[in-house]
């Protein structure tokens, strides 16, 4: 034997790697790309026997960089610091050590930190023992061993190149990118990227914090199909076992796994389980998946629930969710939903979506919750729309439906069919800044005119009986000129509707009624800006006044015509400057009428909007003819339209105050209010309050329609710990005598905490809610509790608050969360 100094054996043994068969070490291509961590040689233990974490790169905030330490949460107490070692630019191997031997065998033993590479793999320890002809090595005392994304170390190591084999003994390993870290009693690696397991534990608590962590017998790590696997596993708290699992399966990274999804539970006010989900996913192919939930719903029974998404080349994306209870045991008979959407392109120009809606009663969204996010309201649509879009043609065909599950709305209010509707749009480009669009379009309109609603047969008759064709051609042609102080539209349309009535009682009515009516618009505005200064401030102050006038003659004979899809115009302020009344188009409004408006506006150097205002109105020259709603005559004969106003200010950009207004300045009253408030920053603070009012008087029974409620809601971050959060939905109507109304006028409201570590996260909710039925309230109250619990990194347990708060609080949906 010879001994060698460090520089010598250094030389000898990189010689010597030359003309041996090179080892080369499994255990470097261990688990997750991501960036290796590099590793200070510290002792691995503790004379306690505790893993020391610090010598696979764990670093306390004290010793990290201000930066990095500024962006941790105040309940971290450290990170995994990052480091790549200088890669290796071939597959050579390199060893050093502080003393080395070589035997006349060819063995070689290494003393005092050893050191191997091979590009950006490193293995450390204090002692190694090389058998070349064998390929096989020996590692002990403090052994580490660094490879992208995963650290390793152990009391000793071996490994066997041959067998293409690693094991590590008393070993901890830490995978720095998500944050994730165990031990296990016995470590090894049979295959690339390939980490198995026995007497392990696997946490994502940082370390000296095993607030929770999995205990198992053996526990696989398999990178190349992105999934754990693990026996006899344990849930423990605090080393404490609280749930035992046979078999256990849980994804590593972002690829798709089959097995069960977070449980979900909810506990109503008399300690009961309301509410109980248990999904299963399937991962059937890359384009095809599915769960399936078994939903226990409390004095109903076992719902089955599956939800089935595929993605195709043809068809596009596509989601199926279908629900059924057999037999619900309050009212002892089957129960169930059907949706289904699918949206896709087929090739450059051609586009489709597809939506079909069915459900067994009006009361299954309220009383069996879906966990799908399927389209509720009281009239379900099934569309089927194919789009032929390129410049400058456009093309629709449209088939549509509805189920009308709402039983309390009678048959004539109920929407239409259009089985087919097909439109056309051409917008060719002309020279000299004109515009062009032309509208094509042929539905045709039905609904059932007779039918048996909430137990009584309904029949219509009259105009509400009739079914019909309509064509439809609106052309628009127009000269925008816009200039950085206004801009003026001129633009003169031609809106033509022909018809073909069938289906009502025998009328000397035509049936096949034809009109057309040319509108011409005049589209103005100018932009005044000067600087201006108040508190201190610096600002831009524009005022922006708007004028439109609109003109279209009278054409008679549409009142005898359904309002197959036509609506009136929803009042706000920028409905002023629509140029008409209806929506749809089976009314030609006849107008003569000036809208005016002026808007101002307060923007800082910085370009914030501090501050908004505008009021409008619109100027009758005649009285209306056209109209949808003949209790509503009143309204027609106004010379002026109601008065509106909106104003928003923002302080900075945090706060937003806002506010809607409409007044009726004949009758004096306010027909819209609405004023809010609503604040977020950066750091989990929201608050949201909304007032809102709606009244309308009938002046020839002075009867008052009207609502009023109040929202509030908010999440308030107290630390980075800590957080409250609540919402209540008030209903503030003055009801009289004799009127139906709520039992409580807190129509829904929660309230809770949030605790979080670098650990876990929990959510406790109260929720209490007065459902509405048919429109109306009931004068049922639900109550309950639900309790969420967050293994960060891993998964989360209880009821699902986070949709919950998303729906309910303003801005939840954007808060900053602390996981991995």
């Amino acid at each position: 034997m010879t001994d060698l100094n460090r520089t010598s054996q250094y030389l000898l043994l990189y010689f010597r790697l030359y003309l041996r068969p090179r080892l080369h070490l499994p255990c470097l291509y261990l688990l997750l790309p991501a960036l290796a961590t590099g590793l200070s040689h510290h002792a691995l233990a503790d004379s306690a026997g505790q893993f020391n974490y610090e010598a696979l790169g764990w670093t306390p905030r004290s010793q990290l960089p201000a930066e990095q330490a500024e962006a941790l949460p105040e309940f971290c107490t450290g990170a995994y610091v990052v480091t790549t070692p200088v890669a290796l630019d071939t597959d050579r191997i390199e060893a050093e050590a502080d003393q080395g031997t070589l035997t006349r065998a060819g063995e070689i033993e290494l003393n005092g930190d050893v050191v191997f590479q091979r590009r950006d793999q490193l293995l450390k320890a204090d002692y190694a023992h090389w058998f070349p002809e064998q390929q096989v090595a020996n590692f002990t005392g403090n052994v580490s061993i660094t490879s992208p994304g995963m650290t390793l170390g152990g009391d000793n190591a071996r490994i066997d190149d041959a067998q293409g084999d690693i094991e590590l003994n008393h070993s901890a390993w830490v995978i720095a990118d998500r944050h994730l870290r165990g031990t296990a009693e016995q470590l090894g690696s049979p295959q690339d990227q390939v980490l198995e397991m026995k007497g392990a534990t696997l946490t994502f608590c940082e370390p000296g914090h095993n607030d929770w962590d999995i205990a198992a017998s053996e526990l696989r790590l398999d990178q190349n199909e992105g999934f754990g696997t693990a026996w006899h596993t344990r849930l423990r708290v605090a080393e404490v076992p609280i749930l035992y699992i046979p078999y256990y399966r849980f994804p590593i990274d972002d690829r798709r796994l089959t097995g069960f999804l977070d449980p979900s539970l909810s506990v109503n006010g008399m300690g009961q389980a309301e509410d109980i989900q248990i999904p299963f996913y399937l991962n059937i192919a890359p384009n095809l998946d599915a769960t399936i939930t078994a939903h226990h719903v409390l004095d109903h029974g076992l719902l089955w629930e599956n939800q089935l998404r595929h993605k195709t080349a043809l068809f596009g994306d596509g989601e199926l969710n279908y629900g059924i209870l057999a037999d619900d045991e309050e009212t002892g008979e089957e129960r169930s939903l059907v949706n289904y959407s699918q949206a896709g392109r087929w090739g450059r120009h051609w586009s489709h979506e597809f939506l079909y809606n069915n459900v067994s009663d009006e009361d299954y969204f309220s009383d069996m919750n879906p966990s799908a996010s399927v389209y509720r309201a009281s009239h379900l649509p099934r569309r089927g729309l194919v789009r032929y879009d390129t410049t400058p043609v456009k093309a629709t065909f449209l088939a549509e439906s509805f189920q009308t599950t709402d039983e309390d709305i009678s048959l004539s209010n109920r929407p239409y069919r259009r089985l087919p509707q097909v439109g056309l749009t051409l917008t060719p480009t002309l020279e000299s800044g004109w515009t062009l669009k032309q509208t094509v379009q042929a539905t045709r309109f039905n609904r059932e005119s007779s039918a048996v609603i909430d137990g009584n047969q309904q029949t219509l008759s009259g105009r509400a009986a009739l079914n019909g064709d309509r064509f439809l051609s609106d052309t628009r042609i127009a000269y925008p000129m816009t200039q950085p102080y206004g801009f003026l539209t001129p633009a003169l349309d031609y809106r033509y509707r022909s018809y073909r009535l069938y289906d009502a009682e025998p009328t000397d009515d035509d049936e096949t009624p034809t009109f057309g009516a040319p509108r011409v618009t005049l589209d103005g505005g100018l932009f005044f800006e000067r600087e201006t200064s108040a508190f201190n401030t610096d600002y831009i102050q524009t005022l922006e006044p708007r004028v439109l006038y609109a003109y279209s003659p009278y054409r008679s004979g549409q009142e005898d015509i359904p309002a197959f899809d036509t609506k009136a115009t929803s009042v706000t302020y920028s409905s002023l400057f629509n140029g008409d009344r209806f929506t749809g188009g089976d009314r030609l409004a006849d107008l003569n009428q000036i809208s005016t408006g002026v808007t101002t506006r307060y923007i800082r150097d910085d370009g914030l909007e501090q501050f908004r205002a505008g009021v409008g109105q619109i100027w009758y020259f005649r009285d209306r003819e056209v109209n949808i709603n003949e209790t509503e005559s009143d309204y027609l004969e106004r010379h002026t339209s109601s008065t509106l106003g909106e104003a928003e200010w923002n302080p900075n950009s945090d706060w937003t105050v806002f506010s809607f207004l409409e007044w009726d300045s004949h009758q004096d009253y306010f027909r819209q209010q609405r004023y809010g408030v609503r604040f977020r920053d950066e750091a989990n603070h929201m608050l949201s309050l909304s007032n809102t009012r709606t009244e309308s008087r009938d002046p020839d029974t002075e009867t008052s329609y009207n609502t009023h409620q109040l929202d509030a809601s908010g999440f308030w971050s107290l630390n980075d710990r800590w957080a409250l959060f609540a919402r209540q939905l008030r209903d503030l109507k003055h009801y009289e005598t004799g009127e139906r109304r709520p039992e409580d006028p807190v129509l829904e409201s929660l309230a809770g905490f949030e605790y979080q570590n670098c650990c876990w996260r929990a959510q406790f909710t109260y929720r209490e809610s007065s459902p509405r039925s048919s429109g109306e309230f009931s004068t049922e109250k639900r109550y309950g509790f639900m309790l969420s619990i967050q293994l960060k990194g891993l998964t989360t347990l209880g009821s699902g608050t986070d949709s919950l708060l998303s729906e309910s609080i303003y801005g939840y949906s954007r808060r900053q969360y602390h996981d991995y």
